[in-house]
């Protein structure tokens, strides 16, 4: 089949199969991480409603909006789209409602690396971007070859990648995340892995007897004096060998083409704690 061949069948990430008869031209976007994919293989120019968080690329903060994490579902009607894509986790209590009213619904749910490249090639599919999504998912792939193929050397520094410093607990990423999986393939161990899935709280006891030898987080660095003035925190092997880092989290938590650059700057910081 050409890739321009409408109409087509695509499947989503529940196993429910979409017709789509034309290429769409008015699609609805319900979260930063699918308005940031959707311009990145060019359908940007397809996109009619974001949410209020939709703010990369700069283009997409132009863009009607249709809610926040509360999807205004009488405003996505209004939009009258032709394809919607939700996330099968961050939009779920809206998923019933979309159904109800027929609307043409796409729902994702990346939990791992290589998700993020079933995302990009699904919204390629769906929207008549193949050829433009293709590059882009590959590069998920080649990078767990690359990791697999060249293994890191040395002893695996113990990572935790955490959402905030107050109030506690702090919010920690556990299994079934692609920062997990981003974590191992630059030879890393997530020491929050054991305790649960997706993003979950650990109190400060809890973070010692952990003590990973880093630290990523998302708080601004002006932010984190309370993770050194902490009693407990204070103590972790990472604030005291300054192995704190702060990081913009669009590099880590969307399921977007940016996560190679964070994979990028996450062996950086792993490389320099082998070092010592």
């Amino acid at each position: 089949m050409p890739p321009t061949a409408f109409p087509r069948r695509v499947t989503d990430f529940r196993g429910k199969v979409l017709t789509l008869k034309s290429a769409p031209q008015r699609i609805v976007s319900l979260t930063p991480g699918t308005t940031e994919v959707l311009f990145a293989i060019g359908a940007g120019k397809q996109v009619v409603g974001v949410t209020r968080y939709c703010d990369y690329p700069p283009e997409a903060k132009r863009l009607p909006k249709i809610g926040d994490v509360r999807v205004n579902v009488e405003a996505v009607v209004a939009s009258r789209p032709d394809l919607v894509v939700a996330d099968g986790v961050l939009n779920r209590r809206f998923l019933p409602a979309l159904e109800r009213l027929k609307l043409p619904l796409l729902v994702v749910a990346p939990k791992t690396w290589l998700d993020v490249a079933r995302l990009i090639r699904l919204l390629g599919e769906a929207t008549g971007h193949e050829k433009q999504a293709e590059p882009l998912a590959q590069r998920f792939h080649q990078a767990q070859r690359e990791a697999r193929s060249h293994p890191a050397a040395g002893q695996k520094p113990g990572v935790l990648f955490a959402l905030n410093v107050e109030p506690l607990p702090m919010w920690v990423a556990g299994r079934e995340l692609f920062v997990d999986d981003m974590i191992r393939l630059v030879g890393g161990r997530n020491v929050a892995a054991d305790g649960g899935v997706n993003y979950y709280p650990l109190s400060a006891e809890a973070l010692l007897a952990r003590n990973p030898d880093v630290i990523i987080i998302t708080v601004p660095e002006d932010r984190l004096s309370p993770l050194y003035e902490h009693p407990v925190l204070k103590r972790l092997k990472a604030v005291q060998n300054k192995r704190v880092y702060s990081v913009d989290s669009n590099l880590f938590v969307r399921p977007t083409p940016r996560l190679i650059k964070g994979l990028e700057l996450l062996r950086e910081i792993i490389v320099k704690a082998q070092r010592g």
